[in-house]
């Protein structure tokens, strides 16, 4: 299990501490690509972020508008240490494939009712 301290108001992989290889995969994933890690327990589902204007590519990860509160809230307590793990489960390639095609359905309330089914 990673750890992580708050620092900022994004996710960033070089802050990620005992998994180099969750580090490798967020900086690895395309803009805009999601990935869900369990943040002291709970699920948040993450968006990459775009990379730089000058095209350096950016490590880190936002929360997704559904999970923004609970990421909000974890703020109060920056400095300190919270768990950072990638969700288990193995993604269905067959399924991310149609994300992008099916993108009405790419909505935080359907987020919220059909995740984890």
């Amino acid at each position: 299990m990673a750890t992580m301290i708050i620092r900022d108001d994004v996710l960033w992989a070089r802050h990620i501490e005992g998994d180099p290889d969750l580090a490798r995969r967020i900086r690895a994933l395309p803009a805009d690509d999601a990935i869900v890690l369990r943040i002291e327990g709970r699920p948040v589902r993450f968006r990459k972020m775009r990379d730089g204007r000058d095209g350096r590519p950016t490590a880190g990860v936002r929360p997704d508008p559904a999970f923004a509160e609970f990421w909000k809230a974890l703020q109060a307590r920056r400095g300190a240490m919270i768990t950072v793990e990638p969700e288990a489960g193995a993604v269905d390639p067959y399924l991310l494939s149609l994300s992008a095609t099916l993108s009405e359905w790419n909505s935080p309330e359907d987020a919220a009712a059909y995740d984890g089914l």
